[in-house]
């Protein structure tokens, strides 16, 4: 596994400090897409079949904030439709090579819609969850 991690940051170091906009890495079983933020379309989410969930919203109580992914990552947690919130809450965790991260909400609100199931892959800059701001 430390092998793995590794491997995995020594093919990040390449991408940042050249000007490539994408790495696309197929080897045996592992397969590993890495891109800036400009880079292209993810191969991996459409071999892996995930598509955006349109869950019922709650209804709003002012303007939506969406909260993005800082990371490439695995969404491992996201609280479900109707939650009530504090700026601060959390509201979702992601898995960052072997690492989880809590992610914060921006605003205090409810949340409205969720973008991915659990145990889908986000890309950088991706929607997780939108939340309507408290009034």
């Amino acid at each position: 596994m430390d092998r793995a991690i590794t491997d995995a940051r020594a093919l990040l170091d390449t991408l940042v400090s050249s000007d490539w906009q994408e790495l696309h890495v197929v080897s045996g079983e592992t397969e590993i897409f890495i891109a800036r933020a400009d880079g292209g379309f993810n191969p991996m989410r459409a071999a892996a079949n995930v598509s955006d969930v349109e869950l019922p919203a709650a209804p709003a109580t002012g303007p939506e904030t969406s909260v993005m992914t800082q990371h490439v990552a695995t969404l491992v947690h996201a609280l479900p439709v109707g939650t009530d919130l504090k700026a601060g809450d959390t509201v979702a965790t992601i898995r960052v090579l072997d690492t989880e991260e809590a992610i914060p909400a921006p605003v205090a609100g409810r949340i409205t819609s969720l973008s991915a199931d659990v145990g889908a892959l986000l890309e950088y800059g991706m929607p997780i969850l939108s939340i309507a701001q408290a009034a």
